[in-house]
């Protein structure tokens, strides 16, 4: 396995020069994550059925990107058990150069490892009252977790139970659209010094959170970021234009992510974690176009804002 995934980043330098779409390359890259997980579960962890989450749930995982898990044990496996097995296994993922969600939801954590009846029940409370036990959180994290193997499908559950409480899908939304990061004008890098920038977080998970409350919204069972803006463009939820904005900003911040990640490809995991580009560093194209996103990304957010205040959204 070790061997395997030595050689599957080694490819990884053989395909930079050549350039690929971000999207081919994101496609593939979270097929090769999976598949390191489906065996590293098989070999030390087979009492539990896992599930790939974020954007390598999605598809939507460039080289380097870390791996959210969550698990479901079974009733005869006790929690102890399946949090070593699961401790394992990522162990063994983090040798084959799969590093762990920064974050910590990862399924050797009691959180995010539960039996079937236990993630029922969650998902009941988390959609009813999605401001506590970091009901918005789970939600999308469940959201965008994908199987593998069998096992309940907790995303159709996550979906089924949302829809049927408008709060949830209101809180979402809310999350969705809070600015977390945002780049900055050039008034602003030139008066203030303040030209560092967050690609992931100012331009590429906007759109993938208001991505995920779309599909959730219009019960779209689409998991790449592409395919949810497809799948509720023309909906009361997203209008076309709308989805065209979001589509483009996605796609074209994330080309300009991975070229920035490929151009560190060879140093540590530390700087491929990191998602900080001095805008500097960047050609003018890029720095262009990333302030057009923030500029665009902007009026989504405030035109959902202003929707969402409205009945626009209400099933009720």
């Amino acid at each position: 396995m070790v061997t395997a995934a030595a050689a599957a980043h080694d490819a990884v330098r053989t395909v930079i020069d050549s350039r690929p779409g971000a999207a081919s390359l994101a496609q593939a890259w979270s097929a090769v994550a999976r598949a390191a997980l489906s065996t590293a579960a098989r070999l030390v962890a087979p009492g539990i059925r896992w599930y790939a989450s974020g954007s390598v749930g999605r598809g939507d995982a460039l080289p380097g990107s870390d791996l959210e898990t969550v698990a479901v044990r079974g009733d005869d496996i006790t929690l102890e058990s399946a949090l070593a097995q699961a401790a394992h296994a990522h162990e063994l993922l983090a040798c084959c150069g799969f590093r762990a969600d920064d974050n910590g939801a990862v399924a050797s954590r009691v959180r995010f490892n539960r039996t079937a009846q236990e993630w029922a029940a969650g998902i009941g409370r988390w959609a009813a009252d999605p401001t506590s036990d970091r009901g918005v959180v789970m939600v999308g994290l469940l959201a965008d977790a994908r199987a593998l193997g069998d096992g309940p499908d907790l995303r159709d559950q996550a979906g089924i139970a949302v829809r049927a409480q408008p709060r949830a899908l209101v809180a979402i939304l809310q999350d969705a659209t809070y600015p977390r990061a945002y780049i900055p004008s050039r008034l602003r890098a030139l008066t203030s010094g303040d030209a560092r920038i967050d690609i992931k977080h100012a331009a590429v998970d906007p759109v993938v959170r208001i991505a995920r409350w779309a599909a959730l919204s219009c019960g779209s069972d689409a998991l790449p970021t592409a395919e949810r803006i497809g799948a509720a463009a023309g909906t009361r939820y997203l209008d076309p234009d709308d989805a065209r904005v979001l589509a483009k900003c996605h796609a074209i911040g994330s080309s300009i992510r991975w070229r920035v990640r490929a151009a560190r490809w060879d140093t540590n995991s530390e700087a491929l974690a990191d998602e900080h580009v001095e805008l500097s560093n960047l050609s003018p194209q890029d720095r262009t176009a990333l302030r057009s996103i923030g500029r665009e990304l902007s009026g989504v957010r405030r035109k959902l804002d202003y929707l969402a205040s409205t009945s626009t959204f209400s099933t009720w």
